[in-house]
């Protein structure tokens, strides 16, 4: 069989994945309109062309350019829906969504409406399309008071949307080291949520160890500046640690410089749990299925180390005991 229809075919998991990332042209088309949003662009086919970016900033004006078009219950709900289709036509069974809930409530977003909108979407990407999905609510480091505890009196509060099954850590990270957030992570912790920040991704091994050794981080999100401490490298990979690797967002941010040298490959070879995602796929144009290739064609890994990944990415991840069992079968009916 050949590669693609074999990586097509293959059930998958993701563990990385924004949602307010992932809102291709025509879907950020269709919700601007609905709401009166002014976009550098008369229809879909010509914001396509804003999807081409050269700087972080750029992608920093077009990702807020998506945040201004949610606005109701219905926009978040159908955005994950549009979402969800997306993951359905790669085979994706399962998939747990990052979203940031007080970036919305900053912009005057009733955090009831944005549950509800969560809530109805996840309903629907099942219904619709077969899609599985658990969210991950992260604080952005660099807007929030680290004493307020906002994200996650939310999301132990009655508001929280349902399936939440992680308390995540974005933005920023120079300047804001895990260690401002312990409290938040703790009191998540003791309430049964898993602790999932990024780190590593434009800082170095130290927000990695913090993100471990105060946060208790269950996975980590990049962690791809691991490899320039090889004493964290040994412990990533002795207590088989999961790494949320995105090699196309690594390459659209300039964080490697381009597919080719991306450190996917050293990763795995040094024996570490790692696990292949997006990101935000829309705005860096990419799927799943693209990851997986790029892992095959470019990082050596065979169909059996893609099969692993997927493996390793559902023994990671905190979906229902049903859901595993049933993702686990369908992966031992693959054949390499």
């Amino acid at each position: 069989m050949e590669i693609n229809e074999w990586i097509q075919q293959l059930p998958k998991v993701e563990l990385h994945v924004h949602l307010e990332g992932s809102l291709r042209p025509a879907t950020l088309f269709a919700l601007a309109e609905r709401n009166g949003v002014t976009l550098r662009a008369g229809s879909a086919e010509e914001l396509t062309e804003l999807y081409q970016f050269g700087s972080f900033e750029d992608f920093g004006r077009l990702f807020m350019t998506g945040l201004k078009v949610l606005r109701s219950a219905e926009d978040f709900a159908d955005a994950t829906v549009a979402l969800a289709a997306e993951l359905a036509a790669q085979n994706v069974r399962y998939a747990e969504v990052t979203t940031s809930p007080m970036g919305h409530q900053h912009r005057g977003i009733a955090l009831a409406e944005y549950a509800a909108g969560l809530d109805e979407g996840r309903r629907r990407a099942r219904a619709e399309h077969g899609a599985e999905i658990g969210w991950i609510c992260d604080i952005v480091r660099n807007a929030e008071d680290p004493d307020a505890h906002s994200t996650v009196d939310f999301l132990l509060g009655p508001a929280a949307p349902e399936a939440v099954v992680g308390l995540g850590l974005g933005g920023v990270e120079h300047g804001f080291p895990p260690e401002l957030f312990a409290s938040s992570f703790a009191k998540a912790k003791a309430h049964g949520l898993a602790a999932l920040p990024h780190a590593g991704e434009t800082a170095g091994p130290e927000s990695i160890w913090g993100a471990l050794r105060v946060l208790k981080a269950d996975r980590i999100g990049h962690g791809i500046r691991c490899l320039d401490d090889p004493a964290l490298v040994a412990h990533l990979a002795e207590g088989r640690i999961p790494l949320e690797v995105a090699p196309t967002s690594n390459v659209a941010l300039r964080i490697a410089k381009d597919a080719e040298s991306h450190v996917l490959g050293e990763l795995a070879r040094a024996g570490l749990a790692v696990t292949l995602n997006t990101d935000d796929p829309a705005y860096f144009q990419t799927t799943l299925n693209d990851e997986l290739r790029t892992a095959h064609d470019l990082h050596g890994f065979s169909r059996q180390a893609l099969l692993d990944a997927q493996a390793t990415a559902l023994r990671a991840s905190y979906a229902p005991a049903s859901t595993k069992t049933a993702i686990a079968r369908e992966l031992q009916a693959i054949s390499p």
